[in-house]
C-alpha cells in the first residue's frame, strides 16, 4: 500500500503550472518523432488543459495496481 500523505496540496503544487516547465523541458530530450506530441501537450497544459504532473504520476502509480497494465506488480495508491 502506497499512501500519498497531503495529496490534495501536492495536486496544486503539481498543476499545471509545473506541468509547463516539465514538458519544456522534455522537448530537449525526447525522441525527434515525439516533439509534436510533446508540443502538443506543452500547448494544451499553457492552456490548462490536459493532464498535469499530478495525474501523470497518479497514472504510473496506479498502472501498477488493481485494473493496470503491471497490475502483478500489486501497488496499491491511497490519497490521503
Amino acid at each position: 500500500m502506497l499512501r500519498w500523505l497531503n495529496s490534495e496540496r501536492s495536486r496544486v503544487v503539481l498543476g499545471h503550472t509545473a506541468t509547463v516547465p516539465w514538458y519544456q523541458a522534455m522537448l530537449k530530450t525526447c525522441h525527434p518523432t515525439a516533439v509534436r506530441d510533446v508540443q502538443e501537450r506543452l500547448a494544451a497544459a499553457r492552456r490548462s488543459e490536459g493532464p498535469t504532473l499530478f495525474d501523470i504520476i497518479v497514472d504510473i502509480i496506479r498502472d501498477h495496481g488493481p485494473g493496470g497494465d503491471e497490475v502483478e506488480d500489486g501497488v496499491m495508491l491511497e490519497l490521503a
